[in-house]
C-alpha cells in the first residue's frame, strides 16, 4: 500500500514539475519573458545556456520587427564590409536593421540575412545550418572578367550585392545627387540629368563664365601639364596600359605608381595636391570591359576639377552627367584622342564646360546609400527567390567588348571595337 503510494506520489510531483517547466517554456519562447535569467540558470544545462539565450534574443529582435545581418567573413580584410561601426542605419528610411560581424552572437540560422563577400567565399567554412527563409546575399565589386562564381555556390544565394545596376541591392563604387535637393540622380538606368541639361540645350559654350564658379575657373587657367594616370595594375585585361603607350606617344601622360615613374608621397593628397592644380585629364581606365563595371577610377575625379577619360564597358551616361568626361572609345585611335585633348587644353571655355555641371551636382561617395537599400530590400522581401545558375547572371554576355578583345587578340580596344561588336 505504502509502495502504491509513494509512488502515486513522485508521479503527481513529477507532474506537477513537468508542468512548470512546460509553462516557463513556453513563457521563454513565445511571450515576453521578463524572468529569463532566472529560468536559464536554474533549469537550463550549462551547454545549453548559451543556446536558450540566443533564442530569447532573436525572438526580441523580431517582436520588435528588426531585421538581424550577419556578415559571414570579411570585404578585403574588413570586418565590417567598409559599412561602418555603430547604428548604420539609423538616418536610413527604414532603419529597423541591425548588423552584426560575430557569427556567434545568434544561432547562425536565426538571422534573417547573411551577407557573403564572393572573393572570399570558402566552401569548408559556410553555415551548417540554414533556415528555408533566411536570406543569403552574394556581395561582389569586381567584375566577372576578373573573378567568377565558385561552382560549389550555384543554386545558394537568394539576393545579390554588387556593382551591376540590376542587383537587388546595387552597391556602387559612388553616386550623384543634386546640391540644392539632394536628391539621388546615378546611377541608375534612367537619371534624371534635367537640372542641368536644360542649361546646355542650346549649346555648351552659351554662357561658361556664369555656369562656371570662379574658384573653379582660377583652377583651370593654373594648369600646365596635360595627362595624368595612377596606375599599380599593369597586366590588366582590358589592355589600357598597352592603349596609354600607344597614347604617350601623342601626348604628355605622367603615370603615377607601379607601371609609371612619378610618385604622389604618402603625405599628400594625391587628387587635390596633384592632380587637379596641375593636369587637364585624368585617365579613368578600367580593368576590364564589363556591363555597369564603373569604379572610384571614374568617381574619384569627378569630385575634383579636372576632366576625366573613360575607358571601359559601362553606358557612362547611367553614372556621370552629360558633357562631364570624355569616352576614349569614341575615338578611332589613341593619336585621335590625343588630338582632341590638345585642343580641349588649348580652349579653355570649352575645357570649362566640362565643369559647368558642378553648379548642379556632386559626388557622394558614401556607403549609406548602399546600407539604407539593404535594410529596405529586407523587409520588402517577401517572395521567395533563388538564383538557380548564379554564375550565369553574374558573367554570361555581360563582357562582350572584352570577350571581342579577348577573341581577335587585340591590344587595346578603340571605336572600332564597338563597330565590330555590332
Amino acid at each position: 500500500m505504502a509502495k502504491t503510494m509513494n509512488k502515486k506520489s513522485y508521479f503527481f510531483v513529477s507532474l506537477i514539475v513537468t508542468s512548470i517547466l512546460t509553462c516557463l517554456y513556453f513563457i521563454v519562447f513565445y511571450d515576453n519573458f521578463k524572468i529569463k535569467e532566472m529560468f536559464v540558470r536554474a533549469y537550463v544545462l550549462p551547454e545549453e545556456n548559451e543556446f536558450v539565450e540566443k533564442m530569447i534574443d532573436t525572438k526580441e529582435y523580431r517582436r520588435k520587427g528588426m531585421k538581424t545581418i550577419l556578415l559571414w567573413n570579411t570585404f578585403f580584410g574588413d570586418r565590417n564590409f567598409y559599412f561602418g561601426e555603430g547604428d548604420i542605419f539609423r538616418d536610413c528610411p527604414i532603419n529597423t536593421c541591425k548588423i552584426f560581424n560575430d557569427r556567434d552572437y545568434l544561432n547562425v540560422e536565426d538571422y534573417d540575412a547573411i551577407l557573403f563577400h564572393g572573393n572570399e567565399l570558402n566552401k569548408y567554412d559556410m553555415p551548417a545550418r540554414r533556415k528555408p527563409k533566411q536570406l543569403y546575399v552574394y556581395v561582389n565589386l569586381e567584375s566577372p572578367a576578373n573573378r567568377q562564381v565558385p561552382s560549389d555556390f550555384e543554386d545558394y544565394f537568394n539576393l545579390t550585392m554588387t556593382y551591376r545596376l540590376d542587383s537587388d541591392i546595387p552597391w556602387t563604387y559612388a553616386f550623384v545627387e543634386e546640391i540644392k535637393s539632394g536628391k539621388f540622380v546615378a546611377p541608375s538606368k534612367n537619371p534624371d540629368w534635367s537640372a542641368y541639361r536644360n542649361t546646355i540645350s542650346t549649346g555648351v559654350e552659351e554662357a561658361v563664365d556664369d555656369e562656371v564658379p570662379s574658384a573653379i575657373l582660377d583652377v583651370v587657367r593654373g594648369k600646365s601639364k596635360l595627362v595624368t594616370w595612377f596606375v599599380s595594375n599593369c597586366q590588366a585585361k582590358s589592355g589600357r596600359l598597352k592603349y596609354v603607350e600607344e597614347l604617350s606617344k601623342h601626348i604628355g601622360v605622367d603615370i603615377y605608381g607601379g607601371c609609371g615613374t612619378f610618385r604622389c608621397s604618402r603625405g599628400k593628397s594625391c587628387f587635390s595636391d596633384v592632380v587637379e592644380p596641375n593636369y587637364f585629364f585624368y585617365l579613368s581606365f578600367e580593368n576590364s570591359f564589363c556591363d555597369d563595371y564603373v569604379t572610384e577610377k571614374l568617381m574619384n575625379p569627378l569630385r575634383y576639377n579636372v576632366i576625366p577619360v573613360v575607358y571601359g564597358g559601362a553606358n557612362y551616361s547611367q553614372f556621370a552627367p552629360p558633357n562631364s568626361y570624355v569616352n576614349a572609345l569614341d575615338f578611332e585611335n589613341p593619336k585621335k584622342l590625343a588630338t582632341y585633348l590638345k585642343y580641349l587644353s588649348q580652349d579653355l571655355r570649352r575645357y570649362q564646360s566640362f565643369l559647368q555641371w558642378k553648379k548642379y551636382y556632386r559626388v557622394n561617395m558614401e556607403t549609406k546609400r548602399t546600407v539604407c537599400t539593404l535594410c529596405e530590400v529586407l523587409h520588402k522581401q517577401n517572395q521567395p527567390k533563388m538564383y538557380p545558375i548564379l554564375s550565369d547572371w553574374y558573367a554570361k554576355n555581360k563582357c562582350s567588348i572584352q570577350t571581342l578583345l579577348d577573341y581577335n587578340g587585340d591590344k587595346y580596344a578603340t571605336k572600332m571595337t564597338l563597330i565590330n561588336r555590332g
